[in-house]
């Protein structure tokens, strides 16, 4: 019974935050006024349908193509590096204008006389969802407003399709929204249908006018083109054609989802990769500036009473170990995400909770799968650059040695034991270093999931426990052979 009220109360209180955390969200969406909306649309958002379809349908496709539009405005205005030219023609460019700025008037018009398409029970006025929906509206096609105006004087071919990819999201996102409507349109005054359908319907042309027809177009004159670099050429120049290793320079974005890689990536679609094509190792992971590290930490630890390799090794590279271990942690939490929101989801489908929490625990388990995907990833390229120049460090340590060795003490370090250090000793310790995070991330694991199993089944689940203790032994025993 204790176990059983702790639950509750638990359940009780994550609710209680959840609903507190959704303050905005019912300000936002206002769903008090869209309760016909439940009644007559089915709908598995309810009284935020309204809301949900605006904000994904119309909101979110608009800011996607204000940022493809912004973009290329700024490679019109600033980018030197792209051929430039000018239109034949400028009908093709004002027709655009034309649709473009009633497409940008019409939100405003709404926005200014409070015409709302979503208000079924007679009420004025715009929400929170639809007036910010009006205004990005508004602004996305004022962005394509001034491109077009840019192009009509100097036009560049570079992400053009990027924008048509725009203008297709952005008309999906309307059809989306038209098929809301269309079933309930005898609710709504002939005014704000005709408005909302003739947008539409501009909209629709405008991306026919720009997917299908094709400029004639001239080269501009009076205009030298900068030669452009290659994409290797971003990063310093080392000698000949080898380039520096680009991860240190990349942004936070491609970081965290390795898209500094990707150049390397599509080198090797066109063609085999050569050695010459491979980025040349960065200063934090050439074996020069290990070993200046090392020596370092190690003239200060023969100053101890009691010298120990291991301690000058986690002075000069056990900041990035650690950092490992903390993204592993965060991995291994990340991992029990996914069966707490679900043990969440299906309890509030059994309490019959509004949709929105169980779309919310969904996009929630979703976020915890990408973020297990992504920490893995970085714990294990974390871990193994790691491994890679602790090998580098004691190999030039040991070479570095052995080249300051007198006569008298080389008897005792034949050639042959040396390279044994190098080939078995070397890599057995960057093993050890490699799966060093296991020791200790292991048990955290299987304590995790204890608990979680002890919440579900009980003491049921202690057997299970029983026989993980049991293997023990066994898993010991298959470790000392490999090391």
């Amino acid at each position: 019974m204790t176990g059983s009220s702790t639950r509750v109360r638990t359940e009780r209180s994550f609710r209680w935050w959840l609903l507190m955390a959704f303050e905005p969200l019912v300000w936002y969406c206002q769903p008090a006024a869209n309760v016909a909306w439940e009644k007559m649309v089915d709908g598995a958002f309810g009284a935020y349908t309204p809301c949900a379809i605006n904000t994904m349908g119309i909101s979110f496709s608009h800011l996607v193509f204000l940022g493809l539009c912004c973009y290329r405005i700024f490679l019109i205005k600033k980018n030197s590096k792209v051929q430039r030219f000018s239109l034949r023609s400028k009908c093709y460019s004002y027709m655009l204008c034309l649709l473009a700025g009633y497409c940008t008037l019409e939100p405003l018009l709404r926005l200014l006389m409070g015409i709302s398409i979503f208000n079924l029970n007679g009420e004025t006025g715009l929400a929170p969802y639809e007036a910010t929906s009006s205004i990005i509206e508004a602004t996305a096609w004022c962005s394509v407003l001034i491109m077009i105006g840019l192009e009509t004087k100097s036009y560049i071919c570079e992400f053009r399709w990027c924008v048509r990819f725009g203008i297709v999201y952005v008309l999906l996102g309307n059809a989306v929204l038209l098929n809301l409507v269309l079933p309930v349109k005898d609710l709504y005054s002939s005014y704000a249908l005709c408005l909302s359908i003739s947008t539409f319907f501009c909209k629709v042309l405008f991306g026919i006018l720009l997917l299908v027809y094709f400029l004639n177009l001239n080269p501009c004159l009076g205009y030298t083109l900068v030669p452009s670099k290659s994409s290797d050429e971003e990063y310093e120049l080392l000698s000949g054609t080898e380039q520096i290793f680009p991860e240190r320079h990349a942004s936070i974005i491609s970081r965290a989802f390795f898209g500094w890689i990707t150049p390397l990536m599509q080198q090797g679609y066109k063609r085999p990769i050569t050695e010459s094509d491979v980025w040349k190792l960065d200063t934090w992971d050439q074996t020069e500036t290990l070993i200046q590290k090392f020596h370092k930490c190690w003239a200060k630890e023969t100053q101890r009473s009691k010298p120990r390799l291991l301690r000058a090794l986690n002075g000069s590279l056990g900041r990035r170990f650690w950092w490992g271990g903390v993204v592993k942690v965060v991995f291994i939490s990340c991992q029990y995400t996914g069966p707490v929101f679900l043990n969440h989801l299906l309890q509030s489908i059994q309490h019959g909770d509004p949709a929105w929490i169980g779309y919310t625990y969904a996009f929630l388990m979703f976020l915890g799968v990408l973020c297990v995907a992504l920490l893995e990833a970085h714990y294990v390229q974390i871990i193994w650059r790691v491994g890679f120049r602790v090998r580098s460090t004691l190999v030039a340590a040991i070479f570095h040695k052995s080249l300051r060795l007198n006569h008298e003490v080389r008897k005792n370090f034949p050639s042959g034991k040396i390279m044994n250090m190098i080939t078995t000793d070397v890599n057995t310790i960057k093993g050890v270093c490699e799966q060093l995070h296991v020791m200790w991330s292991a048990p955290f694991s299987i304590i995790n999931a204890m608990v979680l199993l002890y919440q579900q089944l009980g003491v049921a689940s202690l057997f299970g426990s029983l026989i993980l203790v049991l293997n023990v032994p066994l898993q010991v025993k298959q470790a000392s052979t490999l090391y």
